[in-house]
């Protein structure tokens, strides 16, 4: 009985181990639904080249750091975390890389999605993931 017991333990762990290097958390799985729409003039891109492109934002958020997602209809094509180091009525800067093997095009739409927790994250409990701001850009 005692064995029987301890093999359909491991069993469980073996599984429950298995079903954790397995599942795939990222950020491509996720819905990127849209948030507050504000007026473009509060978004600036400052410069762009083929790996990177560098906003200016004139919002003042009462966090002091937001995920940044640049998006290519729902696939990120960049990420990452970004301080919000401002003063009052002044804007901050946000320089997103290109992940590797992407390239951002001209004349081509995307959009930069600001949320407050990283995709990954988010994809553990949901596929949805919620941008607190949109802003629609063509480089």
């Amino acid at each position: 009985m005692k064995k029987t017991v301890l093999s359909l333990a491991a069993a469980l762990i073996a599984l429950g181990l298995a079903a954790c290097v397995t599942s795939q958390y990222s950020s491509s799985n996720l819905n990127y639904y849209r948030g507050q729409n504000v007026p473009p003039e509060f978004f600036k891109v400052v410069s762009s080249t083929p790996t990177e492109i560098t906003f200016e934002i004139k919002i003042n958020f009462s966090q002091d750091r937001l995920y940044h997602i640049v998006l290519d209809g729902n696939t990120p094509l960049a990420e990452d975390w970004v301080l919000m180091v401002t003063g009052r009525g002044q804007a901050y800067t946000a320089v997103l890389k290109a992940k590797p093997g992407v390239e951002f095009a001209a004349g081509k739409p995307y959009r930069l999605c600001i949320g407050d927790k990283n995709p990954e994250e988010v994809n553990v409990y949901s596929n949805n993931y919620r941008c607190l701001v949109d802003f629609d850009f063509t480089l």
